[in-house]
């Protein structure tokens, strides 16, 4: 095959820069097959040289991928040779590229060969896949008990990948910040070293590219693109069940992988075990390195992420309301912090404070709570003894301990304000008590209510509950 190359000499013009590149391919020429040289270099332009970094342009990022992963090594001296003064190589993308015959500087390629102090880095492109938000850190998760361990583990992979924990797996129903540790994950790594290449990618994304490969003729590629990666982060591994040909290609990338110590950190709405419809072998694969879960935050928890939210975002929302959504929303952070988001709307909109009459209202919205309905004395019990930690049992027994008498009073209270039963009803209910002690410990809790501004709101609260609650 005519190089393209030869067809041109220095006659033809150009810049010193582009001369230059000139003779890098010449030089390549030489060292590669002719396949190989007119696929991958030809189409390649030179852009610049300048503040220490040499830019070349190509037609695609696969392209600029390919050429990292797979010649960087053969490129990266002939750059030195005549690019001495520059470090580092930028590669932008032009999709109206067309491949263009450089010139050649004939007497630079017989010049001596400079020896860098320093190795050339190539500059990491970004991309779909290792683009992360922003918000998604390390610094913004907030911790507890049900999370600790599994920050700690996802911290420590970013601090030495490849060598910590590998691989790391990530379980946790849906809305509790897996997906948030991932990213935290790539944040990190990206600042401790640009140049590393961190691929974040949800399964479906996965599926889409293998699916787009086998129509296109280029499985050979695809799994090149993945293959290349110092960290793979991936998301949601559960949606891969039944997907024989795709867990196929996981299976071989994950092992390419993690031979080269590459770091992978995978995350699934349950543990290895439970995943249904997936390879032994793949299940083997996640079992062999960590395995860490994230639960359900508590309710201390919930008023944690609240407020850190609250404090970020400068908002000045009253704490008893903050309390309120975290009692009533303990599914997932998700729609913890959408239930806010919410409350904020609700109140901008309505030009109204935030107060927790509207929080009443927006919960009860989300939660698609009917209201003007009947309350059943089994639902203010219920809550009543999950709120003063009792059990059923003592609520209704002649037990006199301060918590347990309290919550009994409490109970009639409710009972007698929000449900439609009688002082006798109550009464039965409760262990047999006559309609005059039912009568007395209503008195007593409304006395207090209207003495004690603090334990009014405790009722608030409870009555809040119990509304949501009912039947």
């Amino acid at each position: 095959m005519e190089s393209r190359v030869d067809n041109y000499s220095p006659e033809q013009g150009g810049s010193k820069g582009e001369l230059q590149w000139g003779a890098c391919l010449k030089d390549l020429e030489g060292t590669l097959n002719p396949q190989s040289f007119s696929s991958w270099f030809l189409p390649l332009q030179y852009c610049s040289d300048e503040n220490d970094i040499l830019t070349l342009a190509a037609p695609n990022k696969f392209h600029i991928e390919f050429i990292e992963y797979n010649y960087w090594k053969t490129l990266a001296p002939i750059i030195e040779k005549y690019f001495p003064a520059n470090r580092k190589v930028q590669f932008i993308i032009n999709r109206n590229l067309q491949p263009q015959a450089p010139k050649i500087e004939t007497e630079a390629a017989d010049s001596p060969v400079h020896s860098p102090s320093l190795s050339l880095k190539k500059v990491m492109t970004e991309d779909y896949y290792s683009t992360f938000n922003s918000r998604y850190t390390f610094e913004e998760f907030v911790e507890g008990p049900h999370n600790q361990f599994a920050k700690v583990a996802a911290s420590s992979v970013s601090e030495n990948p490849g060598r910590s924990y590998n691989p790391l797996f990530i379980y946790g129903g849906t809305g509790l910040g897996k997906t948030h540790l991932l990213q935290a994950i790539g944040n990190r790594v990206r600042v401790r070293d640009p140049y590393s290449r961190v691929m974040y990618v949800s399964v479906d994304t996965f599926m889409r590219d293998f699916i787009d490969a086998i129509k296109n003729n280029s499985k050979n590629d695809f799994s090149m693109l993945y293959r290349q990666a110092d960290i793979l982060l991936v998301d949601d591994v559960q949606f891969l069940r039944l997907r024989e040909g795709t867990q196929e290609q996981f299976f071989h990338i994950f092992n390419d992988l993690l031979q080269r110590d590459k770091q992978i950190v995978i995350t699934s709405d349950r543990p290895p075990k439970e995943l249904e419809g997936l390879e032994e072998r793949l299940v083997s694969r996640f079992l062999s390195g960590l395995m860490v879960d994230v639960q359900a935050p508590d309710l201390e928890s919930r008023i944690a992420i609240l407020q850190h939210k609250i404090l970020t975002e400068n908002l000045d929302i009253p704490y008893e309301v903050v309390e309120f959504v975290a009692q009533n929303i303990n599914s997932n952070i998700r729609e913890l912090e959408g239930a806010l988001t919410t409350l904020l709307a609700r109140s901008s909109l309505s030009h109204t404070d935030i107060s927790l009459g509207l929080a009443k209202s927006v919960l009860m919205d989300i939660k698609g709570v009917k209201r003007n309905r009947i309350i059943s004395i089994d639902t203010v019990q219920n809550v009543v003894t999950r709120y003063y930690k009792v059990s059923p049992h003592e609520i209704i027994g002649k037990g006199r301990r301060k918590e347990v008498a309290q919550a009994r009073q409490v109970m009639m209270y409710l009972c007698r304000n929000l449900c439609d039963a009688s002082l006798k009803t109550i009464g039965l209910r409760l262990g047999g008590r006559d309609h005059t002690t039912i009568m007395y410990g209503v008195r007593e809790i409304g006395k207090r209510c209207r003495e004690d501004n603090g334990f009014k709101k405790e009722i608030d609260l409870i009555t809040q509950q119990i509304e949501f609650e009912g039947d």
